[in-house]
């Protein structure tokens, strides 16, 4: 059961809370080592046991399901991504920039991490057929979107005029456009970049839409230059 109320809950009440999360933390970090070597389908939870160096049986005291787990695994990677992407982009204040920086690092992380794609499909597929879990990955995504959201308002609001879609509209967009590129590459089992590439390129088309619509000259000459730079 994902999010319910257990033995497990009452349990680890009567724990100090430092080492509670402590040791929790300690059995996503496995998890997510073995998840990463051998996919959802391919791990117990005494695989992922045997790489914490925990008794199976604290494990199911923490966790009530293996679905349970990967959510965990998923939403810590997600957030490890978010940050990193976040972090990646934060000394820049040209949109333009901003723009091309952000894609250029999703594709690098997919690339590096085809993983966190993987499990994350993974993840999608079970909560198709369960609505507890689909619950969850709706609030994952939502988040997702919020912080993309953001990063949208922040870059609109540093061009010359406002895009005609509406700024969640689009976050979404993007973040099933950067999803469905990378489960493409997943399923072709090739380098999704120059996919990220073509997103890239519609997206600095906004900019383009902001300029003309502002009735000022859009600076073609400077996107065609940081296009090429890839």
């Amino acid at each position: 059961m994902i999010g319910g109320p257990g033995s497990g809950a009452a349990l680890r009440s009567e724990l100090p809370s430092g080492e509670d999360a402590g040791r929790r933390g300690q059995i996503v970090s496995a998890a997510a080592a073995v998840l990463a070597r051998q996919g959802y389908g391919g791990t117990s939870l005494k695989d992922v046991a045997r790489e914490a160096g925990v008794a199976p049986g604290l494990l199911h005291y923490y966790f009530e399901s293996k679905q349970e787990l990967l959510l965990e695994v998923v939403v810590r990677m997600e957030r490890e991504m978010i940050n990193d992407w976040q972090e990646a982009v934060a000394d820049i204040e040209d949109p333009i920039e901003r723009i091309v920086a952000a894609l250029d690092h999703v594709a690098d992380r997919c690339s590096q991490q085809p993983e966190f794609f993987r499990l994350t499909f993974d993840l999608y597929n079970l909560g198709i057929d369960s609505p507890a879990l689909r619950v969850r990955c709706a609030q994952m995504w939502s988040h997702l979107i919020d912080e993309i959201e953001a990063e949208v308002r922040m870059v609109l609001g540093r061009l010359p005029a406002y895009a005609v879609v509406p700024p969640r509209d689009l976050a979404g967009a993007i973040a099933g456009a950067i999803d469905g590129i990378a489960l493409s590459g997943l399923v072709q089992q090739r380098s999704p970049r120059e996919l990220y590439q073509a997103l890239k390129v519609l997206l600095l088309s906004v900019v383009v839409t902001a300029y003309v619509t502002a009735g000022q000259e859009p600076p073609v000459a400077r996107l065609s230059q940081l296009l090429s730079r890839a």
